[in-house]
């Protein structure tokens, strides 16, 4: 019960992310430039893929094995398999400035906050498409339902929606000033703000 520090002494830790069968917490940390993970009691510290530019966030498919995440610095979304080996730095390349990353058990979704697009691709990594979606505005973060890919419109204070086809388009589906991050988990929508 209450607030307990698992690992410390990390760099600046950013995105996170639950293998709860696994028993493992993932996170990127942009301050170290590296992927790691521990037990869900942090123990088992580990340094998964190291010498990253800027991985903001990361996105976990369980399912399928690997972990994914954004390296802004380098305009790339990239991927390893859950316990760090098989790391392909050049996944996708091309992806602009992306900071959100998601996965459906189809598709990898990224947030491109210099081009106010929302990014998609096959898991393979087949069929980019690097405006999926366009007219965010700055998009942050991105998340996906078994319907629909939502992302933050952190310049102008909404969270958007459609389709996971791309169709049905709204920008401001919610309004949330200073949304930065989303999650949803089918009934619900979560999401956190900050006052500039």
């Amino acid at each position: 019960t209450g607030v307990q520090d698992l690992v410390t002494g990390l760099g600046l830790p950013y995105g996170v992310g639950l293998d709860v069968t696994g028993g493992k917490l993932y996170w990127s940390d942009i301050g170290t430039h590296k992927i790691q993970r521990a037990n869900l009691d942090g123990t088992g510290l580990q340094d998964l893929v190291t010498g990253l530019g800027t991985p903001y966030t990361l996105a976990l498919d369980v399912a399928g094995g690997k972990v994914y995440w954004p390296d802004r610095t380098a305009g790339k979304i990239q991927r390893a398999n859950l316990d760090g080996t098989g790391a392909n730095q050049s996944f996708i390349t091309g992806a602009g400035n992306p900071i959100g990353v998601a996965v459906d058990g189809q598709h990898v979704h990224w947030s491109n906050y210099g081009t106010n697009t929302i990014g998609r691709a096959n898991l393979d990594g087949g069929s980019p498409n690097q405006a999926f979606i366009s007219g965010a505005n700055s998009p942050l973060s991105v998340a996906v339902d078994g319907l629909r890919v939502y992302w933050t419109n952190f310049g102008i204070g909404t969270i958007g929606r459609a389709n996971l086809d791309g169709s049905a388009v709204s920008q401001a589906f919610i309004g949330a000033a200073g949304v930065v991050g989303v999650a949803v988990d089918g009934q619900r929508i979560y999401w956190t703000s900050q006052t500039l």
